[in-house]
């Protein structure tokens, strides 16, 4: 069957909802790529078809059919499977970040090239940097771009009351990511990865962590594990030397706030603002600060009808993230409990 008798029936199969027929389609358009030699681009499509992260009737495919494993105590799911509809365009880094990050899907998308040299892509990242910063979002953007599902590891429900539990969970994770093709998230990575040799921490965490460092040195499989921190001086010395590539999400400049603003606010008419001005007086502000001053900036205008935000609709938000800013400040830090577990620029 031809290229084009193909892409014919692969569209009919989509605009009749013919599961059935798509799926047959799809799977030889896949195959006739692999007879031509574009390995790369087969597997890719395969991937998307397999792991169920194609788009349909602008809803995701069901991802309900993946075991995911669960705490014994409670019950809970150990990882919380989502898709990412972010690319490039979402995230405004320094060009150092930046550039790791588009270094590792680069190896991913040409694993072929690498593993028929011997080497292996990238496995192991650490993010690390304050909160609100974009680490959660590069994770996002990275599975949106290689197509892949990300799993977000629930340390919530992996840490665990029992003794011994908080081991046998992180295991039961390490062994459902290596049968798949993942972006894993380990997000806020310091509950498990402190380091031993703190006096105030107990034989039980000292324990989890040596799991942790056997199950990545042990990891054999083709998911992306991503470990973010906001609180990367608390992580053990031996679980800095696992990861291969460290990058890190500095607070945003005013020229970071800028672009922000600019991409938050697009597609709404702000002939009326002076953005510069305006991310100056956004001060400290993280990305999520920024990216929540301008939602509220909008939901007034639209809430009025408007496409336009004016200067009453910054003033409201401005207030209301200074605010928020107070509040943080004066809060007194909680106690901690000694047993608890460049340049920069805008990616075109």
């Amino acid at each position: 069957m031809t290229n084009g008798d193909l892409l014919r029936q692969l569209f009919r199969g989509y605009a009749m909802h013919d599961d059935s027929a798509f799926r047959s389609a799809a799977s030889e358009l896949i195959q006739e790529e692999r007879i031509k030699n574009h390995r790369l681009l087969a597997d890719d499509l395969e991937r998307i078809l397999l792991n169920g992260t194609g788009h349909r009737n602008g809803k995701p495919n069901n991802v309900s059919h993946y075991e995911i494993p669960k705490d014994r105590e409670r019950g809970f799911p150990l990882l919380d499977i989502t898709e990412s509809p972010y690319d490039w365009d979402r995230l405004v880094l320094p060009e150092s970040s930046l550039g790791s990050l588009k270094q590792i899907v680069r190896e991913h998308r040409h694993k072929d090239l690498l593993v028929g040299g011997g080497i292996k892509p990238t496995q192991r990242v650490l993010f690390f940097g304050p909160p609100g910063c974009g680490k959660t979002l590069a994770a996002q953007v990275i599975a949106g771009v290689l197509s892949s599902p990300l799993a977000i590891v629930r340390f919530d429900a992996v840490v665990s009351s029992y003794l011994g539990e908080t081991a046998a969970n992180l295991r039961r994770v390490f062994d459902f990511i290596q049968r798949g093709r993942w972006v894993v998230l380990f997000d806020e990575f310091d509950a498990i990865g402190k380091d031993r040799d703190n006096v105030f921490e107990h034989g039980e965490l000292k324990r989890v962590v040596n799991t942790l460092l056997q199950l990545m040195d042990a990891f054999r499989g083709e998911s992306l594990l991503i470990a973010a921190t906001n609180h990367e001086k608390l992580l053990d010395k031996a679980v800095w030397r696992r990861f291969e590539t460290v990058v890190q999400f500095p607070a945003p400049s005013v020229q970071d706030r800028v672009l922000m603003l600019r991409q938050f606010l697009r597609g709404f008419d702000c002939s009326l603002l002076n953005i510069g001005a305006l991310a100056k007086q956004l001060a400290d502000a993280t990305g999520a600060d920024v990216e929540r001053f301008s939602i509220e900036a909008a939901r007034l205008a639209l809430l009025d009808g408007r496409t336009q935000i004016n200067k009453g609709d910054v003033r409201t938000s401005l207030d209301s993230y200074l605010e928020r800013r107070t509040i943080s400040r004066n809060l007194t830090p909680a106690k901690t409990n000694r047993h608890t577990t460049g340049k920069r620029r805008q990616v075109d």
